[in-house]
């Protein structure tokens, strides 16, 4: 039995010490795969050293094209403090800051179509291109020559119609880091789907926990046995190597079930699917927080968005072919498919809360992993990687 009266020395916000603790950890044998240690999940310096080595200098998702069709459309997000606006112009689609150049107000916010951005302290307008077309009133400031100034674009590329960022101009390009995932990404036409419906979401808890969850079905039996788990027995789920920029879990249908347990009434399933196809679910992580649901009927491609080291925004956005877009009951069934994932995100927001606060224990330490955990494993050694 351990000895609870000695209490365990932990690293609390020294972050050299955790990034220590973190590199001395194995990450060749994934049967001897453990956690991070929980002072990572905790620290304020630890989280404020991912933002700079990881979300600011990787690369990040921030939404699919169907969501900007038409020129002037627009959508809104924050990354690691960085108010960010993405809008199809004449260029194509391109990543801005939000920031105005007057005294720092965003210009925009949430989704729509403009003609311009109107900055709403004082009116100084920008065009879709980022140019600054409009500053009443500053004919007496000297030197000042409006034509000269710009919203800041930020590094964009599109892969498969997802559009990633970084602010990063070193890093490799993601369209390249991700080409052995290319037939698969064909394969559910990821380009060409549509959107169904977004849903943002606090999650009160350390970004790496969302993740981690997301990506393992150990956790069915426990935490979803009445939702997921008759379906998709955890145990069923393996996971094969991770690659350059990412890892998957692979979750079956059981053996008996019925495909109307996977699709979803009222959605079109995607074309060329052989029967393995139709009776199973890919999990996929493009590091370091792009999560998706490869479903045979429809996409979930969610965006984790840390705020601190206990509060993170998870950004989902859903996607179906244009044939189910183009059913007249599809607006319906988008709402029914949002209201239906509802118990299953207040189930894994219920856990990882009292994980979250089990993790402050000092008589917490790193946890062994199991083989339906390596996704867990995968994601240390990303982190091992960047930091």
């Amino acid at each position: 039995m351990p000895e609870y009266s000695q209490r365990i020395p932990v690293a609390g916000d020294d972050c050299g010490m955790i990034i220590e603790k973190i590199k001395r950890q194995q990450s060749d044998n994934s049967a001897l795969a453990e956690t991070l240690p929980p002072e990572a999940y905790n620290s304020d310096a630890f989280f404020s050293h991912e933002m700079e080595k990881i979300f600011r200098g990787d690369w990040v998702f921030v939404g699919h094209i169907s969501q900007i069709p038409a020129l002037g459309d627009y959508f809104t997000l924050d990354i690691v403090n960085e108010p960010l606006v993405v809008v199809r112009n004449a260029e194509g689609v391109s990543v801005m800051s939000a920031v105005c150049l007057h005294r720092w107000a965003p210009v925009v916010s949430g989704q729509g179509n403009c003609k311009a951005f109107v900055c709403p302290f004082h009116n100084w307008t920008y065009d879709i291109t980022g140019n600054l077309i409009g500053t009443p009133y500053m004919n007496q400031a000297a030197d000042f020559d409006r034509k000269q100034c710009r919203l800041p674009v930020i590094r964009s590329e599109i892969v498969h119609g997802m559009i990633f960022i970084t602010f990063s101009e070193q890093v490799e390009s993601i369209a390249q880091r991700l080409k052995p995932l290319n037939a698969l990404l064909d394969k559910y036409q990821v380009a060409e789907l549509d959107t169904a419906y977004t849903l943002d979401y606090d999650c009160p808890f350390n970004w790496k926990m969302a993740v981690e969850t997301f990506m393992e079905c150990y956790h069915h039996s426990a935490v979803h046995r009445t939702t997921l788990e008759d379906s998709f027995p955890g145990r069923l789920s393996y996971i094969g190597e991770d690659g350059p920029g990412w890892t998957l879990c692979h979750q079956p249908l059981r053996k008996n079930g019925e495909l109307s347990e996977v699709l979803t009434e009222g959605l079109i399933p995607l074309t060329g699917f052989s029967e393995e196809d139709m009776r199973q679910i890919h999990l996929m992580l493009i590091y370091p927080g792009c999560l998706i649901g490869l479903n045979p009927d429809r996409l979930s491609i969610s965006t984790l968005l840390p705020i601190n080291k206990h509060m993170t925004v998870w950004h989902r956005l859903v996607l179906v072919s244009k044939a189910s877009s183009a059913q007249p009951s599809f607006a319906q069934t988008a709402a029914d498919m949002k209201a239906s994932s509802l118990s299953i995100i207040d189930e894994d927001l219920m856990i990882n809360s009292a994980q979250q606060r089990g993790s402050a224990s000092q008589l917490a330490g790193p946890g062994r992993l199991g083989h339906l955990e390596t996704t867990v494993w995968h994601l240390a050694n990303y982190i091992r990687t960047r930091i």
